[in-house]
C-alpha cells in the first residue's frame, strides 16, 4: 500500500497550501488564521524578510546557496535554480498529500519561475494539483505582464487546474478610482475564497456531500484553467441574491463561462435553514447556461443561519490541437494581437523536453502577442528527427530570402600629392630609400 492510499484510510483527504514568493506566502498565511482545520500550510520564498513576517504556516527558504536569502529580484533563472537546489526537501514536503495547491503571484521572480516546478514534484508524487495564480495590473508594465503570461503557462502544464485571477479585473468590479490598498484587498479575497471554498466543500460534514473523487473526475489532468465563484445572499430571498451576485461577478462573465465548462461543482451551506427551494434556485440558474454539463451539487448544515454561501467550482473545456503544423506554409503576421492573460492556450514547460515541438499548436502565429522569451534549448533536447526537420523548413525558406549583393574589391584612388611646405627640404634618405614617401609608394604595392 501506498502513502497515498494509506491517507484515505481516515476518510478524508490530505489537503497543503503551499505559497510561492511575496504574494503566495501573505495568502497561505491569511488562509492559515482563517481555513478549516486539517488544511497544511507551507510559506516558501528566496527571500528571508517575507518567511520572517509568518507565524501561522510553516516556512522553508529556498536556495540558501542561490540566492542566500536574498531575493531573485524578479529572474525567474535564478528562482528555477533555487527550487532544484531544495528539490529532495520540496519532494518531502508534497510526499503523501492528496490534494496540493500551489498558490502564488505572477510576474515577479520566485512565484513565476518556482511555482511550476513545485507543482510538478507534487504531480509525481501522485497528488491532485490545484494551482491558484494572480496576475498584475495593465499598469505594472509589458514585461512583468508578459512574464505573468509565461509562468502562467508553465504553471496549467504542470497542473491539473489552475485557479487564476487577473488583478485587472478588480477595475472592471469597483472602477478605475478605488485605492491601490483596496483593489489588492479585493483580489486577495477572492483568491482566498477559492481556496476555501474547495477546501470546505472536501472536508465540511454535509447533507450532501461532494467528495474528493468528484473533483478529481472534474479537474483531473485537463491541464486547463478553472474558476472558482464564491458569493453570499442574504434576507429573505437569500438564494436570488446570490445568484445576482453570482452572474455579476468577473469571473463568470454574464454567464460565459459557465457555458464554456465540462464540469461543474456547486456547494451551498446555509444552515439549518437551507431548503430544497432554495437548492433549485440555484441549480436552475446554472443549468440555463450549462443545461448539459455534469452537475454535482453538494450542501452542508454547519455556517451562519441569516446567509447562504454558495461555491461554484467551473472545470473549463481543454482545447488541444492534434493536427501537426505545416513548416513550408507562411507565417502570418498578428503582431497587433494583445497578449490574452487571462486564458491563454498554449504552453512552454519547463524541463529537458521543454522547447521540444514548441509553437506546434499554434505553429508560431502568436509569437507577436507574447513577449515571453525562454531560454535557448540544450543540445539534448534537439533530437536527430527534430534535426532533419529544421534543416527542411530552413531549405525551403531559402529561395524566398532575399540575395546578398555580391561583394567586390575596388582599388583606392589614392593620388600622390606634394610635400607642401616641406618641398623644398632635404629628403630623409635612409639606406637609399626615401622614407617620405608611403611605404605603398616606395615598394610598389597596390591597395585594394
Amino acid at each position: 500500500m501506498t502513502e497515498n492510499q494509506k491517507t484515505f484510510s481516515s476518510g478524508e483527504p490530505v489537503i497543503r497550501l503551499i505559497g510561492l514568493g511575496e504574494t503566495g506566502v501573505k495568502l497561505v498565511e491569511t488562509l492559515a488564521m482563517i481555513g478549516p482545520e486539517g488544511v497544511e500550510s507551507h510559506s516558501l520564498d528566496t527571500d528571508n524578510r517575507s518567511l520572517s513576517r509568518c507565524h501561522q504556516s510553516k516556512t522553508l527558504l529556498l536556495g540558501q546557496a542561490i540566492p542566500c536569502g536574498l531575493g531573485t529580484g524578479g529572474d525567474v533563472a535564478l528562482a528555477r535554480a533555487a527550487v532544484e537546489s531544495d528539490r529532495d526537501r520540496l519532494a518531502k514536503l508534497v510526499e503523501g498529500a492528496n490534494l496540493v495547491f500551489v498558490i502564488a503571484g505572477m510576474g515577479g521572480g520566485t512565484g513565476t519561475g518556482a511555482s511550476s516546478l513545485v507543482a510538478r514534484l507534487a504531480k509525481e508524487s501522485g497528488a491532485l494539483v490545484v494551482g491558484v495564480a494572480a496576475t498584475p495590473f495593465d499598469c505594472e508594465g509589458t514585461r512583468r505582464c508578459n512574464q505573468a503570461t509565461g509562468g502562467l503557462r508553465d504553471l496549467k502544464q504542470a497542473s491539473d487546474v489552475v485557479f487564476h485571477f487577473s488583478n485587472q479585473d478588480v477595475v472592471q468590479m469597483t472602477g478605475a478610482d478605488t485605492s491601490l490598498n483596496n483593489a489588492l484587498e479585493i483580489a486577495n479575497r477572492h483568491l482566498c475564497e477559492s481556496v476555501l471554498g474547495v477546501s470546505r466543500m472536501l472536508l465540511e460534514p454535509g447533507l450532501l456531500n461532494v467528495s474528493f473523487g468528484d473533483l478529481q473526475s472534474a479537474v483531473q489532468g485537463r491541464q486547463s484553467l478553472g474558476s472558482v465563484i464564491h458569493v453570499e445572499g442574504s434576507g429573505e430571498d437569500r438564494a436570488a441574491t446570490a445568484v445576482e451576485k453570482m452572474l455579476a461577478h468577473p469571473v463568470a462573465r454574464g454567464g460565459e463561462a459557465l457555458q464554456e465548462a465540462s464540469a461543474i461543482l456547486v456547494h451551498l451551506s446555509g444552515g439549518e435553514q437551507l431548503s430544497l427551494a432554495e437548492m433549485n434556485t440555484v441549480t436552475e440558474a446554472i443549468k440555463q447556461y450549462a443545461s448539459a454539463v455534469d452537475l454535482v451539487v453538494g450542501a452542508s448544515g454547519p455556517g451562519r443561519d441569516e446567509a447562504l454561501q454558495v461555491t461554484v467550482v467551473i472545470a473549463h473545456q481543454v482545447k488541444l490541437t492534434e493536427v501537426e503544423p505545416d513548416l513550408s506554409a507562411p507565417i502570418e503576421s498578428q503582431s497587433s494581437e494583445v497578449a490574452n492573460v487571462s486564458f491563454p492556450e498554449t504552453f512552454m514547460p519547463s524541463g529537458e523536453t521543454s522547447y521540444v515541438g514548441l509553437g506546434e499548436d499554434s505553429g508560431g502565429s502568436r509569437r507577436g502577442g507574447f513577449a515571453y522569451t525562454p531560454p535557448a534549448p540544450t543540445a539534448e533536447a534537439i533530437t536527430p528527427e527534430l534535426k532533419d526537420s529544421l534543416i527542411e523548413a530552413a531549405a525551403r525558406q531559402e529561395p524566398d530570402r532575399k540575395k546578398r549583393k555580391k561583394i567586390t574589391q575596388e582599388m583606392l584612388p589614392l593620388e600622390i600629392v606634394s610635400k607642401g611646405r616641406f618641398e623644398k627640404s632635404e629628403p630623409t634618405i635612409h639606406k637609399g630609400e626615401d622614407l617620405d614617401q608611403p611605404t605603398y609608394i616606395r615598394r610598389g604595392m597596390v591597395l585594394n
